[in-house]
């Protein structure tokens, strides 16, 4: 038997569409928000997978299960301070049927590709976390409760299961995640939910403690304040994400189509909690016999969260919505943006339309339509997010914070067709007052028809090197979430990113700034105005030129001297033909050009 989250496909509706004409425009569809059991793996003709890797990536595993999650990637690959490493991802094929799948790092390889799942019972949706000072814990679903599997030494050894049910009335726990701290890794802490009505609650978001490594739990089943049914109607699976604990502070984040989005913080380890708001949303407890509710904009259920080195908690989530009719609640999907938010800013509360948020410096990431004819989103598979999602973020020593997701890319699209997703990534360096532009990670020839989903990335940054595990294919889209996809097989890879990824011009290691900086235009296509920062060591004359893509200059400005720091730019794009242009910033003796597409 099989849980997952499986929406079933309504018809493609556009009045959720966004509306900014940079951004990229796609039917916007819709799914019954509720959960389907015991989805399988249909019997279809296997597609291979078929694509290049640098010496960068690591095939892992493989699986023909190929959804990875609901909503949010739970914690799945670790990287350890010693160099070694492991991943588990849902492993499922016909035989013997579906698991978590796992792999090791000895610090010098990975493992050969496992043939079996670890457990000796049918699981899905594992966490991983260390166990002890040298062991690990995977937990996982079962039917009925949670299989957690254990043992002493990482990446040898046979493992350990034991079972966690749920309280009486709701036994079937669902949709694990999980988290390990304290001064040997003994405390254990579980959030799952009901897969019954339990108090008034579809779905009850329950957490879970062990103080002796998950030998016996001192707070089951434990419903947190304000997470009752006073407060919502019920949580659905995945919409809910840990962060790295520090000390004895946990946290996690709660993001959903119909529920609040907000973090829960405990400073004693579990103990008391505190509930930090960051967007409201009105349709999170209807009242009784309403049976209609109009289309609003809300979170997709993908959030990520982590706190930095000074305590600031940094939130991302997709952008969805909902709507009900018919006493039926609908979730919206393959909506665009990726909302950034942290704990010094006001709640989200104005808008979630992208130019607001953007304005805001709460827009992480998008999808935009590309300059070329056949650049363009011409079909976006449904994951059950949006456009831009299933984020990620880790924090280094020195305080630096990366961001990772998976967006729809324009272009090159399957026979389908449908455009497949890459990873995408930018940074906040230390000290800095703006992120790094956007980074298409796949962006290489040795990436054209091939699809980056569902990436996991270690929360430690070793040896300034990321280490993000994901499913890719040579087919977008997954068979269990849509049956118009066919069974295809998908690896698991590995893939090292230098942080250096992500430094832009004239930046050093760490943030540190070595010369003057000219950052990429906002918006890129631009439509009338963009904007842009530069960054001066020093005072200097700054003049701004602007070319064709074949030399030809159009426009000059010059600024005059202008103080050290940052200054921000505007930039009139109105009297532009379409097209591509190359904008030449000179301060001083130095000279930064960056590409810059017209619409």
């Amino acid at each position: 038997m099989k849980k997952s989250t499986l929406f079933m496909l309504a018809l493609c509706i556009s009045v959720m569409a966004v509306a900014q004409t940079k951004y990229a425009r796609v039917p916007v569809q819709s799914a019954p928000a509720r959960a389907i059991k015991n989805q399988q793996v249909a019997t279809q003709p296997v597609n291979p997978v078929a694509n290049s890797k640098s010496v960068q990536e690591f095939t892992i595993g493989d699986s023909q299960y190929d959804m990875q999650t609901n909503a949010s990637m739970g914690p799945r690959h670790k990287v350890y301070p010693d160099g070694t490493m492991a991943g588990t991802w849902i492993r499922g094929f016909d035989s013997p049927g579906r698991g978590s799948g796992y792999n090791y790092y000895d610090g010098s390889a990975w493992g050969a590709i496992p043939t079996a799942r670890i457990e000796n019972d049918r699981t899905g949706w594992p966490s991983y976390a260390q166990l002890g000072t040298a062991g690990e814990i995977v937990v996982a679903h079962l039917n009925d409760g949670l299989k957690i599997s254990t043992r002493a030494v990482r990446g040898t050894g046979s493992w350990t299961e034991s079972v966690l049910m749920g309280p009486t009335g709701a036994t079937d726990l669902s949709w694990p995640r999980m988290i390990t701290n304290g001064a040997t890794y003994n405390n254990v802490h579980i959030l799952a939910t009901s897969y019954e009505l339990f108090q008034g609650l579809n779905y009850a978001l329950f957490y879970y403690r062990s103080l002796d490594g998950g030998a016996t739990w001192d707070k089951s089943a434990v419903i947190l304040p304000q997470l009752t049914s006073a407060d919502y109607d019920g949580f659905n699976g995945d919409e809910y994400e840990w962060g790295t604990p520090h000390g004895d502070t946990i946290y996690f984040a709660v993001s959903g189509p119909w529920v609040d989005t907000f973090i829960m913080k405990s400073n004693d380890n579990g103990e008391t909690w505190t509930k930090i708001p960051v967007l409201s949303n009105a349709n999170r407890k209807l009242a009784t016999g309403v049976t209609e509710v109009k289309p609003f904009a809300s979170s997709d259920g993908s959030v990520a969260v982590e706190m930095d080195n000074t305590g600031i908690l940094h939130m991302a989530f997709g952008i969805g919505g909902g709507y009900m009719a018919a006493s039926t609640k609908y979730i919206y999907i393959n909506k665009n943006g990726l909302v950034y938010w942290n704990s010094t800013m006001p709640m989200v509360k104005d808008s979630l339309v992208l130019d607001t948020l953007a304005a805001h410096g709460q827009l992480l990431g998008y999808v935009s339509d590309g300059p070329n004819p056949g650049d363009t989103i011409i079909g976006a598979p449904s994951y059950r997010v949006g456009l831009a999602s299933f984020p990620q973020i880790s924090v280094d020593a020195y305080n630096n914070k990366y961001f990772l997701w998976s967006a729809v890319s324009p272009g090159n699209p399957s026979p389908d067709p449908l455009n497949y997703r890459h990873l995408n990534g930018r940074a906040w360096f230390a000290g800095k007052a703006n992120m790094t532009p956007i980074t298409d990670l796949n962006s290489g020839f040795q990436y054209i028809f091939t699809e980056f989903v569902y990436p996991a990335m270690a929360k430690y940054v070793r040896n300034n090197n990321l280490s993000v595990i994901y499913q890719t294919s040579n087919q977008p889209g997954s068979n269990i979430v849509s049956t118009t996809i066919s069974v295809h097989t998908v690896n698991i890879d590995d893939r090292i990113i230098p942080v250096s990824t992500f430094w832009p011009t004239s930046v050093g290691d760490h943030g540190v700034q070595t010369g003057n900086q000219v950052s990429q235009n906002y918006p890129n296509p631009a439509c009338a105005v963009t904007h842009f920062r530069i960054s001066l060591v020093s005072p200097c004359d700054v003049t701004l030129s602007v070319s064709g893509i074949t030399g030809i200059r159009v426009m000059e400005i010059s600024k005059g001297m202008m103080t050290a720091g940052s200054h921000d730019l505007t930039l009139d794009t109105s009297q532009l033909a379409p097209g591509i242009y190359l904008y030449t910033v000179t301060m001083g003796t130095d000279k930064v050009t960056r590409k810059m597409v017209v619409q």
